[in-house]
């Protein structure tokens, strides 16, 4: 503890930053009351995967600009749960007014990706199949999974189609999207999404 109050003497973080920390302290929490469907978390908008984002670039920002480690600021934002959660009460009333200012200013530090389209979801989940595939076989997982998978690919034909593309001009394009996320994992859309997006 002694090493992070010299690390913060040394390098503090600016008051924008110092702000940014309590509000992915105070989301998360906000987050964790949406799992335990707690009615008032509940009235905001879902924070799991947009939290975690959110806290993600603002981690890695802090670290980036001051000479803290990543240790150190995660602490940081530990030590702001637990005096948020102190502040709340024996009741744990969640300070809503101030949550809903922390998700305005997330969404403005880190907006949410424009949603994936079907080629590069098509490529993902046929991805995530054949590693199923692999793994397990033809468990109901893999059946599940390769569904979606074959769902995704002909709504992205479809597309393709639409967009003037011959069969093999789609064929292509769906082999160039599987081979970029193989090649760069970091790229692969968010396979929630593209869950959603194979639902009809």
């Amino acid at each position: 503890m002694l090493s992070l109050f010299a690390a913060l003497a040394a390098s503090p973080l600016t008051t924008v930053q110092q702000q940014h920390v309590r509000c992915v302290a105070l989301l998360a929490i906000v987050a964790g009351e949406q799992e335990r469907r707690t009615a008032a978390a509940l009235a905001l908008p879902p924070l799991a995967r947009s939290g975690a984002r959110f806290a993600q670039v603002v981690g890695d920002e802090a670290v980036r600009t001051s000479q803290l480690s990543q240790d150190q600021v995660r602490q940081l934002i530990l030590d702001q749960v637990s005096s948020i959660q102190k502040q709340a009460g024996p009741k744990g009333d969640l300070p809503i007014s101030e949550a809903e200012d922390c998700i305005v200013i997330m969404n403005r530090v880190a907006p949410p990706p424009p949603p994936p389209g079907a080629v590069q979801c098509a490529g993902a989940l046929k991805l995530v199949a054949d590693e199923s595939r692999r793994r397990a076989g033809l468990s109901d997982e893999t059946k599940t999974v390769m569904t979606l998978a074959a769902a995704l690919e002909n709504r992205a034909r479809a597309e393709l189609r639409a967009a003037g593309k011959s069969e093999s001009e789609s064929d292509r394009d769906l082999v160039l999207a599987r081979e970029a996320i193989a090649k760069a994992p970091q790229s692969a859309p968010d396979i929630e999404a593209c869950v959603e997006l194979a639902n009809p």
